[in-house]
């Protein structure tokens, strides 16, 4: 009898020195992320959260009009804790959706990156870009700006994912407008552009394209560039002469969220210098905040003070043309394609 007692004693003390040194062990719960990011990058975050917290999390990935359906189907009962991936029109745009949490870091982060309630935090920026092979063109041959599509020159040599597919393909067809004029002379261009390019049905398609040289150039997005040419392929970047947009994707607290303080927790940490170093170097993603150099982590990709912008473009303005000028691209590519 006396064998047991003491044998139990020894295994209660046993499990709470396992406990006690076993880091996150008495972390409560869980935090569900909604996330649009590609799932390499949801895999690393939710690791690298879990490590550094002790707190399981669960990613769940899906387009962000997809996922902006499912927040507003839950509400009242929310399954998810935060939406993470989310441009900052879809942010400002459903503002209803969203619970205030001021990051810890919040006051590093630029005023146009953030909520000053902290209704929503911009992590990282995306800058529309020109991607080409450097094995089919040279330096003199690479797209310069936006007008160089127009030239019959450039016929099945550049790649652009079709607008009615892509978020950041609608982003890239606005700033032709923008340029040219949302009237009858700028749709003359875009239809010429969209006539000599190679349109994909994923954005995806575009610099894996390019970097495999199915085609010589693509409009993209400078990170995916970057991503390529790290892995070893032969891709360069190029910012449009002409100007470009640079916008924040960002995340939020979904209201009534069941895992509040997780999702604080998460917030955070995704907001922090070490998860943003680590997501800038593993997956070239632009950082929002200002205090870290990713020169040497991302060579080659520019501050945007040196990246010449696009003078006023207005995203709501081309966030509500939207459904309208996406049919009339549909029309567009049934005509001439």
């Amino acid at each position: 009898m006396r064998k047991s007692i003491l044998w139990f004693s020894w295994s209660v003390i046993f499990a709470l020195v396992i406990f006690w040194a076993v880091p996150g062990v008495f972390a409560a719960g869980k935090v569900v992320v909604y996330s649009t990011n590609q799932q390499a990058q949801n895999d690393m975050m939710a690791t690298a959260f879990e490590q550094a917290t002790g707190i399981k999390c669960e990613m769940v990935r899906a387009g962000s009009g997809v996922t902006i359906k499912r927040i507003r189907a839950e509400r009242g009962r929310p399954l998810g804790d935060v939406a993470l991936g989310m441009s900052k029109i879809i942010l400002l745009n459903n503002m209803d959706l969203w619970e205030p949490y001021k990051i810890k870091d919040l006051d590093i982060y630029p005023e146009e990156f953030k909520d000053p309630n902290g209704m929503w935090i911009g992590q990282m920026v995306h800058v529309m870009a020109f991607v080409y092979n450097t094995k089919l063109l040279s330096a003199d041959q690479a797209p310069k700006g936006w007008s160089d599509f127009l030239d019959p020159k450039w016929q099945d040599r550049v790649a652009y994912c079709n607008p009615n597919n892509s978020g950041s393909a609608y982003t890239q067809l606005s700033i032709m407008l923008q340029l040219w004029g949302d009237d009858e002379n700028g749709w003359k261009k875009v239809e010429k552009v969209l006539k000599h390019a190679k349109i994909t049905q994923q954005s995806s398609l575009v610099y894996k394209g390019v970097a495999e040289g199915e085609f010589p150039s693509g409009i993209t997005m400078e990170y995916a560039g970057y991503r390529y040419k790290k892995g070893g392929a032969p891709v360069e970047v190029v910012y449009p002469e002409d100007g470009t947009v640079a916008y924040t994707e960002g995340a939020a607290i979904i209201k009534g969220a069941k895992n509040r303080e997780n999702a604080r927790k998460f917030l955070d940490w995704a907001s922090s210098l070490d998860a943003r170093k680590k997501i800038v170097s593993q997956f070239m993603r632009r950082p929002a905040r200002p205090d870290i150099d990713f020169t040497e982590l991302v060579p080659g990709m520019l501050p945007l003070a040196k990246i010449k912008k696009v003078q006023g473009y207005d995203r709501a303005y081309w966030t509500k043309r939207r459904p309208e000028i996406l049919k009339k691209v549909k029309d567009a590519l049934l005509r001439i394609k």
